[in-house]
């Protein structure tokens, strides 16, 4: 059973350092009645923590290289296109014109792009959520805590 993919582990590596610190460090220092405000804290700030690196790994970092690899692709099929190389493969029925060879170069690229847009994003998960998401879920454990300290 795969639990994680990629660097999901991260959210709950985060919110164990987080309990580390704010209670087990936070019993050293702070009075009994304050451990519970100060393990709330600790998973508000791994929930944080999981958001800005879930966004980092699944959408920012991603997404410059799609936008890389969609520039360079482009510029390669029109490239085989103006040159008169372009193919779609063996086997494949081969461009009769340069409209022709311009218009089946436009749908392979729509559906390569289509294709990296679906592998390329959401590749960092745990349980099988996106990393960036499982802050909520945190950030509920925390006020959860934080409101049943106060009963």
């Amino acid at each position: 059973m795969i639990i994680w993919r990629g660097w999901g582990v991260l959210a709950a590596l985060y919110a164990f350092a987080a309990m580390i610190l704010f209670t087990g460090v936070g019993s050293q220092i702070l009075p009994s009645e304050a451990l519970p405000f100060s393990a709330a804290i600790g998973l508000a700030v791994a929930a944080v923590a999981t958001w800005f690196t879930g966004i980092a790994l699944n959408q920012s970092g991603p997404q410059g290289k799609v936008d890389l690899w969609i520039a360079e692709r482009n510029y390669q099929l029109t490239e085989l296109v103006e040159t008169g190389q372009f193919s779609l493969g063996p086997g494949q029925p081969q461009p009769q014109s340069l409209e022709e060879a311009r218009e089946m170069a436009a749908a392979l690229f729509e559906y390569e792009k289509a294709e990296l847009n679906k592998a390329a994003f959401n590749q960092h998960t745990l349980f099988w959520i996106p990393l960036q998401y499982i802050s909520f879920g945190l950030a509920a454990i925390a006020v959860t805590v934080l409101i049943s300290s106060l009963f």
